[in-house]
């Protein structure tokens, strides 16, 4: 325990920041210091709880955060985990009572490419996406899972390296990690869909990148064929009514259509 970025930390937080997430500079280097919040537990994971033992598929199981110390704690113990594994993570500088300190891991990967797409520099955005991918199918390689691979739980480090941030869910901790993977490619090539509607070449590419670096005989891609298979039904359902869907499910339209028409190919 650092007495001194402690103390410092507690002073901050007294002082009122106004974010969970916020930077400090220690030991000449920017740091970022996360915040305990409560759980946060909803009608809808009930919901996801009951689909997975229904149909027997657990990668629909919940998997929130437990909020509180106990979450932070989770995170940093995954953190120390995917660090000794060689994965692109902050360092774990310290945890104190309902907060943990992190190194900075780069850019956000979403905002990197919203600059590039106001500077129109389609080179630089498709190169993002593609370098996402394999990233996650690296990850993947380790054995383990992320929970939310989503664009902005991405990073641009200095060296150009795609890089991982928040750890709160455990999916590895609640279902096989196939199944966890699987469900992070979904996670995955949805964040490409949403961001980039008018884009479907670039939910593509991220999603050939991770095939590419992960194998197309990859064992999560098993139960990702199960689900996308048991979702049919569902999509020839909602397809004939898009023009009235919500903009969510659009997307997962969108994002099930590509994965469907890679896999059964």
């Amino acid at each position: 325990m650092n007495e001194q970025l402690h103390a410092l930390v507690e002073r901050t937080v007294a002082q009122g920041v106004g974010a969970r997430v916020f930077p400090l500079r220690w030991d000449n280097r920017r740091i970022w210091v996360k915040q305990a919040v409560p759980a946060k537990h909803k009608v809808w994971h009930s919901v996801q709880r009951f689909a997975a033992n229904i149909t027997g598929i657990p990668l629909l199981r919940p998997t929130v955060s437990p909020g509180g110390q106990k979450g932070l704690e989770s995170e940093a113990t995954t953190l120390r985990k995917l660090a000794a594994l060689g994965v692109l993570v902050p360092d774990l500088i310290d945890v104190g009572e309902n907060w943990i300190a992190i190194g900075d891991n780069g850019r956000i990967l979403k905002t990197c490419i919203e600059d590039d797409v106001d500077k129109g520099n389609d080179d630089a955005i498709r190169r993002h996406v593609v370098d996402a991918g394999a990233a996650l199918a690296r990850l993947h390689g380790e054995g383990v899972a992320h929970g939310a691979p989503l664009l902005r739980n991405m990073t641009l480090r200095d060296d150009h390296q795609i890089g991982f941030i928040d750890f709160e869910e455990d999916p590895n901790a609640r279902m096989p990690v196939i199944d966890a993977q699987a469900r992070d490619i979904l996670l995955f090539v949805f964040s490409i869909q949403r961001e980039f509607k008018k884009r479907p070449e670039l939910l593509r590419a991220g999603w050939q990148a991770y095939v590419e670096a992960a194998g197309a005989t990859a064992p999560q891609l098993v139960p990702l064929r199960k689900v996308i298979r048991l979702l049919r039904p569902v999509y020839l359902m909602l397809r004939p009514f898009r023009r009235w869907l919500g903009t969510d499910a659009l997307n997962g339209l969108w994002a099930y259509r590509t994965l469907r028409k890679s896999l059964y190919r």
